[in-house]
């Protein structure tokens, strides 16, 4: 997929791997934590007392940011040991650096959904009284630049050889398509693990031997989209309506997959970036399998749920799905005898 570079390209690659990896080491981790610190201030603060549904988010930041910001650590480590190979030339590691700095461009878009649901959104006129509105003269997302500067290493990294105009245009279709597709499939993924994880009287039934304290049983006993409206009001005065009999409820399946699975699609999605660039059919096909799975969990979740999100994330994934399998595209990841 990579042309012959000059001189003046190399360099320009490996002093952009230097720059990323100290970027990602001492600088996107530390705006990471401080969008974390301020989204859960304001989740636990302004919007858990009033409407239970939000809770998950605190388990869910916490481990996901976490993980973005061990990633971005040591994405980092990789491109400063790398730079020199990449400076040298050698495919294989161009390759390999593009994957990582799809880690920052990926993490800052989905560290930065998280800042404008939960910080800057406004739930005071939503159907849960008591929520206060968002506070006034809020920053700019510290994690922003985050992703701003993931795409400028990614790009630069994609499109620094002796390659035509006309290719490089074409070429960005299916690595741009690529990642925004895995960072929305990430943000549908967290959506369906903070509904599957939601317990609704969590404060009475904390274990999961109990059939309403369980993830996999509790839906069952429960109007699943209802519990989306329910405030904490409701709860403590008794408002919810229990299923004395379990009933099954599709909504378990959907968000355990649409969780869980969009997870691992997406991360999968990254991993294919290095073997698309050195033209490997494994990344061919992890992109078509992710996409696929996530295309039909997410007309799945809006049968089911009705959520308008997931239908957009699903026919993105469709999307994906098609551009890779066009003709005019291909030799940008697959050899001509793979086509």
């Amino acid at each position: 997929m990579f042309n012959k570079t000059t001189q003046l390209q190399r360099t320009i690659l490996g002093v952009t791997a230097v720059l990323a990896g100290l970027f990602m080491m001492y600088l996107a981790p530390t705006m990471g934590m401080k969008t974390l610190k301020i989204a859960l201030e304001n989740v636990m603060e302004r919007l858990i007392p009033f409407d239970p549904d939000f809770y998950p988010a605190v388990p869910i930041l916490g481990a996901t940011y976490g993980v973005w910001l061990v990633l971005l650590w040591l994405g980092g480590a990789f491109s400063l040991v790398l730079a020199k190979k990449v400076y040298d030339g050698e495919d294989w590691a161009r390759g390999t650096i593009l994957g990582i700095f799809a880690i920052p461009s990926v993490a800052g878009m989905t560290m930065f959904i998280p800042w404008m649901v939960l910080v800057v959104s406004d739930y005071s006129t939503g159907p849960v009284a008591g929520i206060l509105p968002p506070p006034e003269n809020l920053p700019a997302p510290p994690v922003l630049p985050v992703m701003i500067f993931g795409l400028i290493f990614y790009f630069t990294t994609l499109l620094a050889d002796g390659d035509t105009i006309k290719n490089k245009i074409l070429k960005l279709v299916p690595y741009t398509a690529i990642g925004v597709v895995a960072g929305m499939v990430f943000m549908n993924g967290q959506h369906g693990v903070r509904y599957f994880i939601f317990i609704p009287e969590y404060l009475d039934f904390t274990s999961s031997f109990h059939p309403l304290g369980n993830f996999y049983t509790n839906l069952d006993h429960y109007d699943a989209l209802a519990l989306v409206k329910t405030s904490q009001a409701q709860i403590d005065a008794g408002q919810i309506t229990k299923t004395t009999e379990a009933i099954y409820d599709a909504n378990t399946l959907t968000l355990l997959l649409g969780g869980f699975m969009n997870y691992l699609s997406s991360a999968l999605m990254i991993i294919s970036i290095p073997f698309l660039a050195l033209k490997k059919k494994i990344g061919y096909y992890l992109v078509l399998g992710t996409a696929l799975a996530t295309a039909l969990i997410g007309l799945d979740g809006y049968i089911v749920r009705h959520s308008f999100e997931w239908l957009v994330g699903g026919f993105m994934s469709f999307a994906l799905f098609i551009i890779f399998q066009l003709p005019i595209f291909k030799p940008f990841y697959l050899k001509p005898e793979d086509i």
